[in-house]
C-alpha cells in the first residue's frame, strides 16, 4: 500500500520537479542549541543533520534506526493525526514537535499553524515562527469561529478553489473543546474538518487522553487516519514514570506508537 511515510532524509527522487521548482521551497532557520543534559533525541540535531527536507514535510519522532518519521502535508492519504497518552508532558513535546519541524523546514508561504489550547503558555515557543497565525483559548468564540472558518475553507477548496498552503490546527486537549461541541454548527464543522480537512490541506492535530473516545463527542475520534499512542516501557515502570526517569537521568527507549499508512511504528519523542 503506498504511504506518504518518509523514512528516511529523502531526496524526494519521486517528484524532482516541485522539488527543484522554486528556491522559495525551503526555509533555513536558526537551530538553537540545547543542553548536552538532554536525554531525549533533539528535533534540531535531526533536522541540521538529515536535512534538507522536502517541502511539505513534518517530523513526527525518531525512528529506532536514528531516522526521522515524517508525513507530507502534500498528500491527505495519512489523515488527520491523533496523539493519545496519559503523560501531558511527552504528549506536548509531539505536538510542539509537529509545530517545530513545520516551521523550520517549510517558509510561511507553504505551512500555516494555528493553535487551541487551554494552555497557550506551553507553546509559547512556537510564537516565534511567521508560520504562527493564531493562538487562541477553547473557551474563546475566536476558537470556535475558527473551526466554522476553516471547515468553510475545506469545502471550498474540495469544489474547486485553489488549494493555497497547508494548514496545521494543533488543538491540545480534546476535552478543553467539549463545550463549544456542544453547539451543533460547531461539532458539524469540527466533523468536517477532522474527515476531509487534509484532502483540502487543512490539517488537525489533536491531543487527547485515554477514555476520550467514550465521551459525547468521542465518536469524532474514530475518523483519525493516524494515530500516535503511548506505549508501556518496562525499562520505565521500575523507575517509575517517565518523568521520574528522566529526572533520574536514564535513557529510555522508544516510547510510543504510530500507526501510519497499515503501517505500526515505534518512535522516541523528540525533544524541541
Amino acid at each position: 500500500m503506498a504511504s506518504n511515510l518518509i523514512p528516511l532524509p529523502a531526496l524526494w527522487n519521486g517528484n524532482r520537479e516541485r522539488r527543484n521548482s522554486s528556491s522559495l521551497d525551503y526555509q533555513t532557520a536558526a537551530v538553537p542549541t540545547l543542553s548536552s543534559r538532554e536525554i531525549a533525541p533533539s528535533l534540531y540535531s535531526l533536522i541540521e543533520s538529515m536535512g534538507p527536507f522536502p517541502p511539505y514535510s513534518v517530523v513526527v519522532g525518531q525512528c529506532r534506526d536514528g531516522l526521522p518519521l515524517m508525513i507530507d502535508l502534500d498528500n491527505p492519504k495519512s489523515g488527520s493525526i491523533l496523539v493519545v497518552g496519559e503523560n501531558v508532558y511527552e504528549k506536548t513535546q509531539i505536538m510542539k514537535t509537529l509545530g517545530h519541524s513545520a516551521s523550520l523546514i517549510n517558509k510561511p508561504g507553504l505551512v500555516q499553524i494555528s493553535l487551541i489550547s487551554n494552555n497557550i503558555s506551553r507553546y509559547s515557543d512556537l510564537e516565534q515562527y511567521p508560520n504562527c497565525h493564531a493562538w487562541h483559548h477553547a473557551y474563546d468564540r475566536a476558537a470556535a469561529e475558527m473551526i466554522i472558518e476553516l471547515a468553510s475553507l475545506a469545502e471550498q477548496r474540495r469544489w474547486g478553489r485553489e488549494r493555497g498552503r497547508a494548514m496545521m490546527l494543533l488543538i491540545d486537549d480534546f476535552q478543553s473543546l467539549a463545550p463549544i461541541l456542544s453547539d451543533d454548527r460547531i461539532y458539524l464543522s469540527f466533523k468536517t474538518l477532522v474527515s476531509r480537512g487534509p484532502t483540502s490541506g487543512i490539517w488537525p492535530i489533536l491531543s487527547i487522553n485515554p477514555g476520550d473516545e467514550r465521551s459525547d463527542q468521542g465518536q469524532l475520534l474514530h475518523s483519525f487516519g493516524t494515530y500516535i499512542f503511548e506505549k508501556v516501557s518496562r525499562d520505565l515502570s521500575s523507575a517509575g514514570n517517565s518523568n521520574n526517569a528522566r529526572q533520574a537521568g536514564l535513557s529510555y527507549p522508544p516510547n510510543y506508537n504510530v500507526i501510519i499508512g497499515g503501517r505500526l511504528i515505534p518512535i522516541s519523542v523528540l525533544s524541541v
